[in-house]
């Protein structure tokens, strides 16, 4: 599930670090987020939108499994 949200808000993702990267001035640098997801889609279409979507999907979905995998564990051993 955790992969699926991931894919899913990869957009905002990039539209985040496009803002936080954006150099002063720069019309990037208001920090409107529909402005950017706008300026990538007109400049790099929809694989721009989701750049970084699969590495993004695994980190994600490893982050979960490790975790959950974690808490089972200990919640058996503390039960």
């Amino acid at each position: 599930m955790g992969g699926f949200a991931a894919a899913v808000t990869t957009p905002l993702d990039v539209a985040k670090t496009r803002i936080m990267l954006a150099k002063a001035g720069s019309s990037n640098a208001s920090g409107n987020v529909l402005a950017a997801l706008g300026g990538i889609w007109r400049t790099q279409g929809l694989s721009g939108l989701f750049a970084g979507v699969v590495p993004r999907m695994a980190a994600i979905s490893l982050g979960g499994f490790i975790f959950l995998g974690t808490y089972e564990k200990t919640r058996q051993l503390l039960l």
